[in-house]
């Protein structure tokens, strides 16, 4: 009977982390799935404790607190080699909207600059807002458009389909030369940032936001535009 009790809750809780992970952006799942291993990790410690066995189950359990972000000792996490550090954002902006993209967990906020919905957040607005201020990007002499439509693409897939006519694909303007400051900007990089922080920062958010990964052209080109900008001689 107990066998059978921990194979249902193996084969319920594989379920339920399975639908968990599948709703999840890439950055999100790496992110919960840290917090899993930390969780296991802590129990285990817990384990080793209650048997006496202290002197392994305390260095086991900081490790546990430190993958989940708990620890005294590791306040930003385990500092896994390698890994960037956490908080950083990078800036996307046109006439009628501003797009932050979150490093650490894929995620896209936009703003609204202009227009009756000024200074309203695109995850508030209702479906009806939405197809209004699309109808509006489409007559902006920019990429306000096409930075909107890449932030449907991410939250609401279904849009498309759903929208018909009005979802119809149209070219995005040319946009101006890039500065460096928008390029710094674009990638989430400092002023003194160096070529190996910027390459690496163009390669994080490639894996988040290029159109294979449920981004979009216009991001991708944007991102590449970027790198370029803050490399070139």
């Amino acid at each position: 009977m107990p066998n059978f009790i921990i194979a249902l809750v193996v084969v319920v809780g594989g379920i339920w982390l399975i639908r968990k992970l599948a709703r999840l952006s890439p950055g999100a799942s790496r992110s919960f799935l840290q917090q899993i291993a930390g969780g296991g990790i802590i129990a285990l410690s817990g384990l080793l404790a209650l048997r006496g066995q202290m002197n392994v189950a305390v260095p086991v359990f900081l490790f546990g607190a430190g993958l989940m972000g708990k620890s005294a000792l590791f306040p930003n996490g385990f500092p896994w080699p390698g890994t960037k550090s956490s908080g950083q954002k990078s800036r996307v902006a046109t006439s009628l909207l501003a797009m932050e993209l979150d490093h650490d967990t894929g995620a896209m906020e936009g703003q609204v600059l202009a227009g009756p919905l000024r200074g309203k957040s695109l995850a508030a607005l209702q479906e009806e807002q939405l197809k209004s201020f699309h109808a509006s990007c489409a007559g902006a002499q920019d990429q306000s458009r096409a930075l909107f439509e890449a932030w449907l693409d991410r939250n609401r897939p279904e849009w498309r389909a759903a929208w018909g006519g009005a979802a119809a694909a149209s070219a995005p303007a040319a946009g101006g030369p890039m500065s460096r400051e928008e390029a710094r900007a674009v990638l989430g990089v400092k002023a003194n940032a160096s070529a190996d922080d910027i390459r690496n920062a163009h390669r994080r958010l490639m894996k988040e936001y290029h159109p294979d990964k449920g981004g979009s052209d216009y991001l991708a080109a944007k991102i590449n535009a970027a790198k370029d900008k803050l490399l070139e001689a």
